[in-house]
């Protein structure tokens, strides 16, 4: 037996007491024993009490409950509910609902016969509105069935008919929203969670049957808007808001609309439920249950009275409600809104304010600023675009002249305040009105020509663009972009004439055409391309969009508006057919605004000779092409429609003809790649090398070949006549026909083989149509024998002309295979060619090791070249010879590095005469072209002696000339001497000035600044200043590219403007800028520096212009700076390679880096510097500079010594590459150890500049893979520790006053890359600390200069 029996605590298990002996009941007849023992029997007695009175057995209720034989028992029932009540005041447990349930149900029962259960049921009801206790989390879960059928029995008991248990009821449903937590909960019990009950409700279903109880309480007001209230509760879930559609909660909602209710309560309850069955539900289904008669008709009756007689603040709210609602319907058409006359009386509100015509149904009513009736003007308006779009209101909008109130706002707003709206306000309804002319002036077509509305429309869009100030708001949603700008009302303008102009109607397009909107569209797409280059967005590109579309439309198919469209049309066409492909991806509009323009293309450009014209000449087509080969799918039909009816021009193939794409495609390879790509698309079969495989129906698609045979009248065109408009096939062949079949550029075996098949496409589509026929025939009828025979013959001609077509595919193909074969064949006679060259030069070397190898053949030869040499010197010597001096003033040479030829005397026979000095000075020596031929072989004079042939000028064999002491024999002899020696001796100096020219790192300018401007005497006028001659730093920028460039090396600068009556004061002239690399020193033509450019972006001036004339020039110009310039070059690098030739320098550079230096095994391999970068795997670079090879006397510019060490300067720390087996520059210097060549180039760079040894160096010591190293090592790191131990061995020239302090010494090979990743480690930690030096450094000198700041102004 189910009993309520809360567990208590131990402590209050006591045996219960007598009523005679309670303490309760007779308190003041026991004795006192003190507060303390009072106190404990009075708590005692309460737990026995709660005990007591908790003890209710719920069965035992429900059957006395059950029990109606008696009414006696009437008193004994209503105490044990009064009983429960009390026993559950604090909530009610989960596991009992099921009991309280069938009591709440008796009690309603019992209601019908005896109105005393009224209060006690009451009392139970609002205990369901206190938050049930469970003793366990998952009790919720458990009970949830139980739960939800008792909070539906809430709504069922609505049949009570008690006003009171009704409303409690409603009440207890409102609760379930404001949950306030119990004052006390039962011992082990916990309340439910805070939406327990609101899902339980949706589960059982409450939100229907309180929909449905709205019939029982109709005549009740009271009633009726505490169900709407819970209603209003409960419609916040979008559950309950499907459960009450079901109960069809809409249609019942609007009917109680009107009801009798001075509060206007009913009106805002409804409402409330109403928005949000929209907001929650299907607006389908809501407005399905509006849409009877008698719903709209209370819709209009209460709208009605809320325009006519609220004027509080929240009538005006609800009516825009009702307005919204009265929008929904509007758009349904099984609502009668016409019939009822709903859409006529809102018809005449949108449209009384503008159009000043008295209507009975607006009679005395007067809009105000507030936002309501702001809100209601825009609500009305959106509520006749809706009325646009059904047929039926077309009459409505016509009759209460809605084109005249709208075209009433197609007018420049130049007013802070229109009339009773404010700026903003009036704005947005301005662009709300144009919005919604788009969509109502097509329908009123005839109306919209008689207001003049293009007229209207033309003069707005003229104000958009002009320049005068217009705050716009932009305060609304049609106000995009359209803050500060008219942009919003160009835009919904333009939409305007986009939608009358599309209906193509000859009335509209020419009244437009005749006010000149071709011009003036054109200056509003100027308008909005120069926009866009500032800032391109959606609303610009729809502008232009817009503005092609309504210039194609207005154009097509009349020849004279194409002539007027021409030249200024296609110029402005051209850069939108040149957009970047990547744009149309951009979601922008790019993709509409270059379909509109190849629409416009082919509008207003094809069919007009002069438009065809120019676009061919401004490379239109070109361009198409470009676009095509992008191969977009939704560009390329319309793009070759476009190009197959430009080819009626014949100036078109010539220039689709010459088109190259990206390597070197040409037209006809891109239109095959589109067919063959539009094939697989289509899914026609095609064997790997694209021959036909289906010789039946070679070109038929897949969905042509799934089509079941379907007779079709002899009018209606077939699947294989239909396929030809679908695809880009057709399109393809007509233009490979006006484009030829036969000599096609640039087609592989793939293409020719592809080709074949398009230029048969006729034939082949000829036989679908025919298969087709035949198959149609078969259907339906049985041919006879002739006709049958026919059909066979007429498919074999298909079929025979695949199998012809294959044929040649494969002729092609093999073809193809045999040109392959002889390409091969041709590669491998150079490869074996190639191969027997090197036999050659192997054996050849072999032959020069065997000669060379053999001492005793060496000796021999070099005995013959000495008798040779001797044999061929003169045997008589002239005693009394002339003697001519050889430096002769103005004449410089350069001699190349071969042997020098020493000319004692020059004999008269060679001349005839006495040597003339000034005017061999003068005389410029000739020079033949092979002398400077790159491609020819140089001839140095220190060549072997055969090439010279026997006489007195032949090099010796210790690579000397031999002197000419005696006149020769005869004076052609020596002339013929004279001119052996003079050609070689300038083919060797061009050599080496062609080998080291290519790079320059000196060059000798001229610079001018330019000449003033003249003044003007008469009125005082003053000349423009001369520009200026600025030399710029800029990467990538070398002497060599200047010298080049500007062969002449003369920069003069502009002349100033003179001063005229127009122009007192002339303009500036153009300044010179001459860019120069980084890094550069200029010095004037005395060696003095003047400048330095170092970073990217720094000015020199290099020479001021001259003053303009002007009174203290008596107004004659002054002429600009000039002088001579020379700009020596520095390179910048963070590490600088040093050391002698031949140290492996340049080997070491190609090891750290990138740079790909010359590498040989001998000296002088670099004869410039070179520059490369380490690249760390952080991506950390750090630039090396690989310097030339040293010599001794470098400093004193031996071996152009001065040319290289002073790159040296610019580099943040020396890197000093040595030998370990030592240097000897040739047999005829001494041998320098690895010591003495350190001590040498620290020699070296002393006396050129002290200040090189205070950079921070490194030492790498190289060539560590040969024999000996590293005993070499040993020594050398020995001597480096003690070097004064060693110094005084060494000869006193060659010891430094300072020495270089290595911070590291590295042994490596870049032979077998030992030691380079150290190195490389080694360089960045150098170049890390040098950095962190200088950031302190500079951190103390800041840090100084603030202490000395402050302190000056404290003594201040």
């Amino acid at each position: 037996m189910a009993t309520l029996a809360v567990t208590e605590p131990p402590a209050s298990r006591t045996p219960s007491l007598s009523p005679a002996r309670s303490p309760a009941l007779s308190p003041a007849l026991r004795p006192s024993r003190g507060g303390g023992e009072r106190s404990r029997n009075a708590s005692e007695l309460g737990a026995i009490q709660d005990t007591q009175l908790r003890s209710v057995d719920l069965n035992r209720v429900i059957k006395l409950l059950e029990d109606s034989n008696s009414k006696d028992l009437e008193k004994e029932q209503l105490k044990s509910l009064k009983k429960v009540a009390k026993c559950f005041e604090n909530g009610l447990p989960l596991k009992d609902l099921a009991q309280i349930m069938e009591i709440l149900n008796l009690c309603a029962e019992k209601m019908n016969e005896q109105e005393a259960f009224s209060k006690p049921l009451c009392e139970l009801i609002k205990l369901c509105g206190l938050p049930f206790q469970k003793k366990k989390f998952s009790d919720e879960i458990s009970y949830s069935t139980v739960v939800s059928k008792f909070i539906a029995q809430l709504g069922y008991l609505m049949r009570v008919p008690s006003s009171e248990v009704r409303i409690q009821i409603c009440k207890c449903v409102i609760s379930f929203y404001n949950t306030e937590p119990p004052r006390k909960l039962l011992s082990g019990c916990q309340p439910t969670s805070t939406n327990y009950k609101i899902q339980m409700a949706e589960l059982g279903g409450l939100a229907e049957t309180l929909v449905l109880s709205l019939a029982v309480a109709e005549s009740q007001l009271i009633e009726k808007l505490w169900i709407l209230k819970a209603l209003q509760h409960l419609s916040s879930s979008g559950v309950n808001c499907r459960l009450m559609l079901k109960a069809r909660a809409a249609s019942r909602l609007c009917l109680y609309l009107n009801g009798d209710d001075s509060s206007g309560e009913l009106v805002f309850r409804s409402s409330e439920i109403l928005w949000n069955l929209v907001e929650n539900t299907s607006k389908e289904e809501v407005c399905n249950q509006l849409s009877s008669l008698e719903c709209v008709h209370t819709l209009k009756e209460v709208f009605e009275d809320l325009l006519m007689h609220g004027f509080r603040h929240y009538d005006r709210q609800l009516r825009n409600d009702l307005l919204v609602f009265a929008t929904l319907l509007a758009g349904n058409p099984a609502a009668p809104m016409i019939e009822s006359g709903f859409a006529k009386l809102l018809i005449a509100l949108a449209t009384f304010t503008e159009v000043k015509f008295p209507n009975p149904l607006v009679k005395g009513l007067k809009l105000t600023r507030c936002y309501e009736d702001f809100e209601m003007k825009k609500l009305l308006f959106h509520v006749i675009g809706v009325f646009s779009k059904d047929p039926r209101a077309v009459q409505l909008l016509s009759e209460n002249d809605v084109m005249p109130a709208l075209l009433y706002y197609v007018k420049p707003n130049q007013k802070p305040g229109f009339y009773e709206w404010s700026a903003a306000q009036y704005e947005e309804l301005q662009l709300h009105a144009i919005a919604i002319l788009a969509s109502v002036a097509p329908l009123l077509i005839d109306k919209y020509l008689s207001c003049q509305a293009n007229t209207l429309l033309l003069v707005f869009l003229e104000w958009c663009i002009g320049q005068d100030a217009f705050f716009g708001q932009g305060n609304s949603f049609h106000g995009t972009s359209g803050r500060g700008n008219k942009l919003a009302q160009m835009r919904y303008s333009l939409r305007v004439l986009r939608s009358v102009v599309a209906l193509y109607d000859d009335a509209v397009n020419l009244n437009l055409c005749d006010q000149g909107a071709i011009s003036q569209l054109l200056d509003i797409l100027k308008y909005a391309v120069n926009k866009s280059k500032e800032k391109e967005d959606a609303v610009l590109l729809e502008i232009q969009a817009d503005v092609l579309f309504i210039l194609s439309a207005v154009c097509k198919n009349d020849l004279l508006r194409k002539e007027l469209f021409s030249y200024e049309g296609v110029d402005i066409l051209i850069p939108f057919i040149q957009m970047d492909p990547k744009k149309l991806y951009s979601g922008l509009g790019h993709n509409f605004l270059l379909l509109s323009a190849l629409d416009c293309l082919w509008s207003c450009v094809l069919g007009c000779y002069i438009a065809e014209d120019y676009f061919l000449e401004k490379q239109g087509v070109f361009l198409l092409l470009d676009l095509l080969a992008v191969k977009q799918k939704n560009l390329c039909n319309i793009i070759l429609g476009i190009l197959v009816e430009f080819c009626d021009n014949p100036k078109t193939t010539s220039h689709i003809s010459t088109w190259r794409g990206e390597k070197d495609q040409t037209a006809a390879s891109l239109l095959i790649q589109l067919w063959r790509q539009e094939e697989l698309d289509l899914g026609i079969k095609r064997d790997r090398y694209g021959r036909i495989v289906d010789m039946k129906r070679p070109i038929t698609s897949s969905f042509q070949k799934q089509q079941e045979v379907i007779p079709l009248p002899a009018n209606c065109p077939s699947f294989a006549i239909m396929e030809i408009s679908e695809n880009i096939r057709a399109k393809l062949y007509s233009l490979l026909c006006k484009l030829g079949f036969e000599n096609l550029p640039g087609l592989s075996a793939k293409d020719r083989v592809t080709l074949a098949i398009i230029q048969h496409y006729i034939d082949f589509k000829v036989g679908e149509v025919w298969s087709e026929i035949c198959a149609e025939l078969k259907e339906e009828f049985k041919p006879v024998a002739s006709d049958d025979e026919a059909l066979k013959v007429l498919s074999e001609v298909s079929e025979d002309i695949g199998r012809m077509v294959a044929a040649l595919q494969t002729e092609v193909l093999e073809s193809q295979h045999q040109q392959e074969i002889q390409e091969e064949h041709k590669t491998y006679k150079k490869i074996k060619a190639i191969h027997k060259q090197k036999e050659m030069l192997n054996k050849s070397w072999e032959n020069f090791l065997t000669r060379t190898s053999n001492y005793e053949a060496l000796k021999k030869a070099k005995t013959l070249q000495e008798k040779s040499i001797e044999a061929s010197r003169p045997k008589l010597k002239t005693q009394n010879e002339a003697v001519y001096s050889t430096d002769i003033k103005g004449l410089g040479t350069t001699i190349g590095s071969g042997h020098l030829v020493t000319v004692k005397s020059t004999p008269p026979q060679l001349t005839g005469r006495p040597l003339d000095v000034p005017e061999l000075a003068l005389r410029k020596l000739p020079l033949s072209e092979e002398a400077l031929n790159k491609d020819q072989k140089p001839v140095f004079l220190s060549q072997p002696p055969g090439a010279w042939g026997p006489g007195p000028l032949s090099p010796c064999a210790s690579g000397c000339a031999a002197s000419a002491p005696a006149r020769p024999s005869s004076p052609a002899a020596g002339r013929a001497r004279a001119e052996a020696v003079a050609p070689a001796m300038v083919r060797g100096g061009a050599a080496v000035l062609r080998k080291y020219g290519s790079f320059i790192d000196d060059l000798r300018l001229y610079v001018r600044g330019g000449t003033g401007g003249m003044g003007y005497p008469r009125l005082g006028g003053q000349g423009g200043r001369g520009g200026d001659v600025w030399f710029i730093a800029q990467e990538r920028i070398t002497l060599k590219s200047i010298k080049e460039k500007y062969p002449l090396k003369r920069f003069v600068a502009g002349t100033g403007a003179n001063s005229s009556v127009k122009a007192l004061k002339g303009e500036k002239g153009k300044d010179c800028e001459v860019h120069v690399p980084l890094g550069i020193s200029v010095l004037c033509d005395d060696g003095k520096q003047i400048g330095e450019l170092n970073a990217a972006g720094e000015r020199f001036l290099a020479a001021h212009g001259g003053l303009g004339g002007c009174l203290a020039t008596n107004f004659v110009p002054c002429k600009g700076q000039r002088r001579i310039v020379r700009l020596d070059l520095k390179l910048i690098a963070d590490i600088g390679l040093v050391g002698f030739p031949n140290a492996g320098k340049s080997s070491l550079l190609s090891k750290v880096s990138h740079a790909k230096p010359e590498i040989a095994n001998y000296a002088f391999t670099t004869i410039q510097p070179q520059l490369g970068k380490i690249m760390y795997a952080d991506y950390k670079q750090i630039s090396v500079a690989d310097l030339p090879g040293l010599i001794e006397g470098a400093h004193a510019n031996k071996g152009m010594g001065h040319k290289f060490l002073k790159h040296v300067e610019r580099t943040k720390q020396l890197l000093l590459v040595v030998d370990i087996s030592g240097f000897q520059l040739s047999v005829k210097t001494q041998f320098r150890t690895a010591f003495e060549t350190i001590l040498l180039l620290t020699k070296e760079l002393e006396l050129y500049k002290e200040e090189l040894l205070t950079k921070p160096a490194l030492l790498a010591i190289n060539k560590m893979d040969l024999p000996c190293a590293k005993d070499n090592l040993n020594e050398l790191m020995k001597q480096l520790q003690n070097p004064q131990d060693y110094l005084h061995l060494l000869e006193e020239e060659m010891i430094p006053a300072n020495t270089l302090e290595f911070k590291d010494i590295i042994p490596i090979s870049t032979y077998t890359g030992e030691g380079i990743e150290e190195l490389k480690a080694c360089i960045r930690k150098s170049i890390v600390e040098e950095a962190e030096q200088e950031n302190e450094e500079y951190r103390k000198k800041k840090l100084l200069l603030l202490r000395t700041s402050e302190e000056q102004m404290n003594r201040r």
